[in-house]
């Protein structure tokens, strides 16, 4: 869109799942180095949009009202099961209860660098505190500059690098809250 105005947050609804699963996969399709990602099944990534967590979603607002999707955010509340990153903390059964996984950012191209990870990543922390989480964790590909950045800059500890993903290199963030 020209004339971008600015970008409006907000929840994925239902509704907007097709066109959001649509983005996700052009966003992947697009993506120089796919280690950096590891891409959930459509159904599994449905789940933790609509029942084991929530998504949001960052709109392009033109000037003529005009919106355009830019980028979208995921956050996995439950159904962590085995892949709960919590567990590499050592903690006990209440504290991996309160684990919720910053599990997806995805940006369009055309809309990278102006911090909309960074803005969905807060916006999150705030529902997720609300909902009585305490600790966040998320992974991020070791090279991917702009991922591990925003960790950092949101104040989440690099707590170790490990194989993850049927091998794929990943650092693991954790931030209390």
């Amino acid at each position: 869109i020209s004339s971008i105005l600015g970008f409006s947050i907000s929840q994925i609804e239902p509704s907007d799942l097709p066109t959001v699963l649509d983005c996700m996969n052009e966003i992947y399709r697009e993506l120089p180095e796919k280690s950096w990602f590891s891409m959930d099944k459509r159904e599994d990534l449905i789940r933790y949009m609509t029942v084991s967590g929530f998504g949001l979603k960052a709109e392009a607002v033109a000037a003529d009202g005009r919106k355009e999707l830019a980028a979208v955010f995921v956050a996995r509340t439950s159904d962590l099961g085995d892949e709960n990153l919590g567990s590499y903390l050592e903690p006990d059964d209440l504290q991996l209860s309160l684990v919720a996984h910053m599990e997806i950012a995805m940006v369009r191209k055309e809309y990278r660098g102006q911090g909309l990870q960074r803005k969905m990543m807060e916006e999150s922390e705030q529902i997720l505190k609300e909902q009585g989480y305490h600790y966040l964790l998320g992974t991020a590909h070791p090279d991917n500059v702009a991922s591990v950045n925003t960790f950092l800059k949101l104040q989440y500890e690099q707590v170790m690098t490990k194989e993850k993903y049927g091998g794929m290199k990943r650092s693991i963030f954790c931030k209390e809250i």
